[in-house]
């Protein structure tokens, strides 16, 4: 069927601190992909879309391969997801596509990524997941360039090119290697310790090491627990039975679930301000302090989707204050409210970890494959 093209997308962050630290993780995650795609026959041409004409000319320099062709953002113009794709799709002639976000794949090796290539087949899509994609292998590609208005998001890739093309869906099994993200800096601390984390990326996380030192040290003491025969964990947020089932048979806790939300961004509800949640109307009820030692009170490790607390409240902090808010770093946190509640966070008398759906996700299961490797968290 010829050579799949990869696509890479990676747009870039704001200028605050901890948004500095999720941008160079991503793209250390990225710069490990291409090293790796790089290395697999089944790849043919690599394009890299990318807002950062800096990071875009010190890859050119580092990877040095002819197979890399760099397509920089428009300048000025908003970021439309589907017609940036569809678009590359047309100016490159793809055929077969590769779709891959910069902080997608930070554990998927060479072999992973060949498996996803040998699956696919003509009207077909195989992905990580159906309803929330983080990468896609597809062909015929062209059928993005009839879809790209549907496609706000490239999480609803596999979706729309199977319910609104006719493609199959061919699902990889479940593992850190294909749902882990790299959605928030708590899922790159995460990521960076797992054993398949590529060598750019432990690099970025050692960089920062000072930044995350305070979600180091509560990872350790919730990896602590989950290790513990008899350990209590509290998961609130986006969990998925899948999860929830990993930490039932993967660990000797006991575990209190919280699920609530799923889907709020993809179907609206949160850009129309419909989101509910029974944790965040208890956080509104009683206030930060509280609210952290009720959690305290009822498990010895927490691990917090934010986002839906944020959406219930219905003040939407900007990108810098939820990132600060994940390295639990208070004093970057703008917001007066989320400012309180970050340093509740970071006080609790038990560990807390805060991250996004992502959190929820893959990086729960990148923590237990970690520590079913042995590797030790501090």
């Amino acid at each position: 069927m010829g050579h799949v093209v990869a696509l890479l997308l990676l747009g870039q962050e704001g200028p605050s601190p901890a948004e500095q630290c999720i941008g160079q993780a991503r793209q250390a995650a990225a710069r490990d992909f291409l090293e790796r795609a790089l290395e697999l026959p089944e790849i043919g041409q690599i394009i890299v879309a990318t807002s950062d004409a800096v990071w875009a000319a010190s890859l050119r320099d580092a990877l040095g391969s002819d197979r890399i062709v760099f397509n920089l953002d428009a300048p000025g113009g908003p970021f439309h997801f589907g017609r940036r794709l569809a678009g590359l799709v047309e100016t490159y002639g793809v055929q077969r596509a590769l779709y891959v976000g910069g902080g997608s794949v930070p554990l998927l090796g060479g072999g992973g990524l060949a498996e996803a290539i040998a699956r696919l087949r003509e009207g077909a899509v195989v992905t990580n997941n159906l309803h929330s994609s983080d990468w896609a292998v597809f062909a015929p590609a062209h059928a993005v360039v009839g879809l790209a208005d549907r496609l706000e998001r490239d999480n609803a890739l596999a979706w729309v090119l199977v319910h609104d093309a006719g493609f199959s869906a061919d699902v990889l099994p479940r593992s850190a290697a294909t749902q882990c993200d790299l959605d928030t800096p708590t899922d790159a601390v995460i990521a960076a310790l797992h054993p398949a984390a590529g060598r750019h990326l432990r690099q970025v996380a050692q960089m920062w090491a000072e930044r995350s030192r305070r979600v180091r040290a509560h990872l350790g003491a919730a990896a602590r627990v989950l290790a513990r025969q008899g350990g209590h964990v509290l998961v609130a947020g986006r969990i998925g039975a899948a999860t929830w089932r990993d930490l039932e048979t993967r660990t000797a806790c006991w575990v209190r679930v919280f699920a609530e939300e799923r889907g709020m961004a993809a179907s609206g509800r949160l850009v129309r301000g419909e989101v509910r949640s029974l944790v965040g109307a208890y956080l509104s009820l009683v206030g930060p302090a509280a609210f952290f030692e009720t959690l305290a009170s009822l498990a010895e490790a927490v691990f917090l989707d934010t986002r839906v607390l944020m959406a219930q409240r219905g003040n939407w902090p900007p990108a810098a204050d939820r990132y600060a808010s994940d390295l639990l770093c208070a004093a970057e946190v703008s917001d007066p409210y989320w400012r309180e509640f970050t340093a509740c966070a970071a006080a609790a008398r038990v560990p807390v970890l805060l991250g996004g759906h992502s959190l929820m996700a893959g990086g729960l299961l990148a923590l237990l494959e970690t520590l079913e490797a042995g590797v030790h968290l501090e």
